[in-house]
């Protein structure tokens, strides 16, 4: 797997659900491959179409150290309840390398998956991780987090992006 960035046309698509039947790939292959490509790029949260497999997979890293919890896949994941209460938080994607754009999203959501071994969990995440999966889940439907906020809100980010590179020069990236 490799990530594909923006703005390649499988990031707008609609992914079908994932087949346990009929495979396009083994589920627990998927998860580790999803996980591993994940944390290789420092990120929190991954879908199925950045990595082009077209299928109802997301992969995050829970930041709540409460749920005990490392990485893992959600299969077919359904939002079961949100909250009222709203956050705004600063999202990034790693489909949009150096992109930091502030979101609104419910602060509590209930999601519904299977595991990698078709089993039906239910989750409650808060904060940071509800954040993650609604942001990965509307990667499954074809949205990206620049479709959420205003072409003057992305342009004033680049703008601020390209006067910090010419302060203090790229950043490299370190493994």
């Amino acid at each position: 797997m490799k990530l594909i960035k923006f703005p390649n046309d499988i990031l707008k698509k609609t992914m079908p659900e994932f087949d346990f039947d009929n495979p396009v790939m083994h589920p627990k292959q998927i998860e580790k491959e999803m996980v591993e490509l994940m944390v290789q790029e420092k990120g929190i949260g991954l879908a199925a179409n950045q990595v082009g497999l077209e299928a109802r997979v997301i992969a995050i890293f829970p930041r709540d150290t409460s749920l005990e919890m490392g990485p893992f896949a959600m299969f077919n994941p359904e939002i079961m309840e949100v909250s009222e209460e709203m956050g705004e938080g600063l999202e990034g994607c790693l489909s949009f390398p150096d992109l930091v754009l502030p979101i609104k999203r419910p602060r509590i959501v209930v999601i519904q998956y299977l595991d990698n071994e078709a089993n039906n969990i239910i989750i409650e995440l808060k904060d940071t991780d509800a954040r993650c999966v609604l942001h990965e889940m509307e990667h499954l439907d074809g949205v990206c987090f620049t479709d959420k906020v205003s072409k003057l809100k992305i342009e004033m980010a680049r703008k601020k992006l390209f006067k910090l590179r010419k302060k203090y020069g790229r950043a490299q990236r370190q493994s």
